[in-house]
């Protein structure tokens, strides 16, 4: 297996007029990237806190290049010499929800070379469970892209579990579109715009 760093390029846009950011984290092949986590480790952008835990880094041989997959090397020892086979766990937290949410996310998982593997994927907007769907993949020329679709959410869990012997289901490009927050300032125009509507209709 390869290193236990994933390196994760982010690429944000920036807002014009009501559209919403979007920043993608795409994990690839290679160093000089903007952010770096590992399986017991963090990291954060401008919008958001990321923290993982059982995500391991692959460089190639998937649908993609550079994945992470869910594998727990924390629990090598005499009886498990290679770890063992778990959940892993990419948490995006916002660091100032009061500015920016979550509106969706978006993300590939694909197979490895030419090996079969099962695996269910779990979305989690603020501990709601948003998506749940199981994959049986068929090697690396199999890709899945998974969109959910969500209210604003402050907090956002995507679980990788891996439901056959060996862990060749990969998680990469995820893209998370924010969700504009108004300044109070809006929302108490939007308040007076809706009364003075209400008030022209009933008169």
């Amino acid at each position: 297996m390869n290193s236990r760093l994933a390196a994760v390029a982010i690429a944000a846009s920036l807002p014009v007029g009501v559209f919403a950011d979007s920043i993608l984290l795409d994990i690839p092949a290679g160093d000089g990237t903007d952010i770096v986590w590992s399986s017991g480790g963090g990291a954060n952008s401008s919008f958001f806190d990321i923290s993982s835990q059982n995500l391991n880094f692959y460089e190639a041989d998937y649908g993609t290049p550079g994945v992470v997959y869910a594998w727990d090397y924390d629990s090598v020892d005499a009886e498990n010499p290679f770890g063992t086979n778990s959940t892993g766990t990419l948490s995006l937290i916002a660091s100032n929800p009061s500015q920016f949410r979550i509106g969706s996310v978006v993300f590939d998982i694909s197979g490895y070379l030419t090996y079969a593997s099962a695996s269910t994927v779990t979305v989690w907007a603020d501990d709601v469970l948003a998506y749940q769907g199981d994959f049986v993949l068929a090697g690396n020329s199999e890709i899945n892209s998974i969109f959910v679709e969500l209210s604003g959410a402050s907090e956002v869990r995507i679980d990788l579990e891996n439901t056959s012997p060996w862990a060749w289901t990969g998680l990469d490009n995820i893209l998370v579109t924010s969700s504009i927050v108004p300044a109070p300032g809006a929302l108490a125009a939007f308040a007076v715009f809706g009364l003075a509507r209400r008030r022209r209709r009933n008169s």
